[in-house]
């Protein structure tokens, strides 16, 4: 089963994606928050990030460029979500493979999800 983990502060979306991927047959991790997120079990490791940009305790961003920058960061993909911010911004620093603007369908989510995770 592959894992995603969703860093999401608003519980409204988080829970649905939750919900929605693993009805996918996905393992999903959630956090509300950067310093939730990096208090995780560090010896798990997922096959997607889905990072949303405005968090309570900094930028998704950040978040997206510091995974991106450990050992084995590179091979696993990340999506960033944002009903705020520049999508070349996005682009430009943190290297995620795929940017989705809020509100967005989810299915659309979905066929970018599986596009990048080989189930």
């Amino acid at each position: 089963m592959k894992k995603i983990y969703i860093v999401e502060d608003d519980a409204g979306i988080r829970d649905v994606l939750e919900v929605f991927l693993q009805l996918e047959e996905f393992e999903v991790h959630t956090f509300a928050s950067i310093s939730e997120f990096k208090r995780r079990d560090m010896s798990s490791h997922p096959d997607l990030y889905l990072f949303d940009v405005q968090l309570p305790d900094g930028l998704g961003t950040d978040l997206c460029h510091h995974v991106k920058s450990l050992p084995d960061g590179k091979t696993v993909p990340v999506i960033m979500m944002s009903a705020h911010a520049s999508m070349q911004h996005i682009a430009s620093f943190c290297q995620a493979e795929e940017i989705v603007v809020k509100p967005f369908d989810i299915g659309v989510l979905l066929d970018k999800i599986k596009a990048l995770v080989i189930l």
